[in-house]
């Protein structure tokens, strides 16, 4: 099929394609993409993603795993017959969005939109951000749940379930920790390259727009728990690993990507402080998030 917008993104320094149709003007689909637009890759591709519309049904095929759940709402998934996988991609308000059809390793995904021009724009970029998350598995990348600060060259993660103050955390290190700036507040990428762990800003990040190219390495985790008074802990081991899988986009029915995933934050864990805290949401909190965390890198 010809194409008019073929677009290459750069994230966490790999790259992934999106084909549109001929009379598809893609850049205005993807608008929070635009930082991570780049003219052509440099190496081979982790995924490429071909927008083919009325090809991939929106009926269920193979057989039917469960419910991934992005945050954003619960898209049904199906096993292939070959190897691969559908994903019926819905929004918040249930209503689909997108068909998806993927190989096994999600290198290749064909996708069909479907709804409103809202809904299936919003169904595209969960496309995208599902095939990115699952084939950067084989890469030694984790797509996470988190909000992140810059500070002085590294990138601090705060963890979290929904509602635990993860954005609100970020703010208060913006506010009182000296030459702090967000990095991302939703959807950061996680890479383990060389031995080392590093945070990138990606084109999901929640509902405010820091959307930005930029890579750093890790200075910590901090998993958030809402308290009556503020205490923080280093986390052992076993326990760090738990706390950097747990905030992870995963399908634990995909075996191949969920050992990747596995074995990636296990390396992170064994190797980056990982730190509770429990807080209130007070400037204190964020000192103490601060200073527990700068003493860890000195050590």
């Amino acid at each position: 099929m010809s194409t008019k917008f073929d677009l290459t993104f750069c994230i966490a320094d790999k790259y992934i394609r999106v084909l549109f149709p001929e009379d598809v003007d893609g850049r205005e689909w993807l608008p929070t993409y635009h930082p991570f637009y780049v003219r052509e890759a440099t190496e081979p591709l982790m995924a490429d993603i071909h927008v083919v519309p009325d090809e991939v049904s929106a009926e269920i095929e193979g057989e039917r795993l469960g419910l991934f759940d992005n945050g954003n709402g619960n898209h049904v998934v199906c096993r292939l017959p070959e190897g691969g996988y559908k994903i019926l991609i819905t929004n918040v308000q249930g209503e689909l969005s997108a068909a998806m059809r993927t190989t096994a390793d999600f290198s290749r995904v064909d996708v069909s939109l479907y709804g409103s021009e809202a809904a299936q724009h919003f169904g595209l970029n969960n496309c995208v951000m599902v095939a990115y998350a699952f084939s950067g598995a084989y890469f030694g990348i984790l797509l996470m749940h988190s909000s992140v600060i810059m500070n002085d060259g590294r990138g601090y993660l705060f963890l979290g379930t929904s509602g635990t103050g993860k954005s609100t955390h970020s703010d208060l290190w913006v506010r009182h920790i000296p030459g702090s700036e967000i990095l991302n507040d939703d959807n950061p990428a996680v890479r383990w390259r060389d031995g080392v762990a590093y945070v990138y800003g990606t084109p999901w990040s929640g509902k405010r727009d820091f959307y930005r190219q930029i890579g750093l390495p890790i200075g910590a985790f901090v998993r958030l728990q809402q308290a009556k008074e503020n205490a923080i802990r280093r986390c052992p081991a076993v326990e760090a690993y738990a706390v950097i899988r747990s905030s992870t986009s995963t399908m634990i029915w995909d075996k191949p990507s969920f050992t990747h995933i596995c074995d990636t934050a296990s390396a992170i864990a064994a190797t980056v402080p990982v730190f509770h805290l429990r807080n209130l949401p007070v400037e204190a909190a964020a000192r103490m998030s601060y200073e527990a965390t700068q003493a860890a890198l000195a050590e």
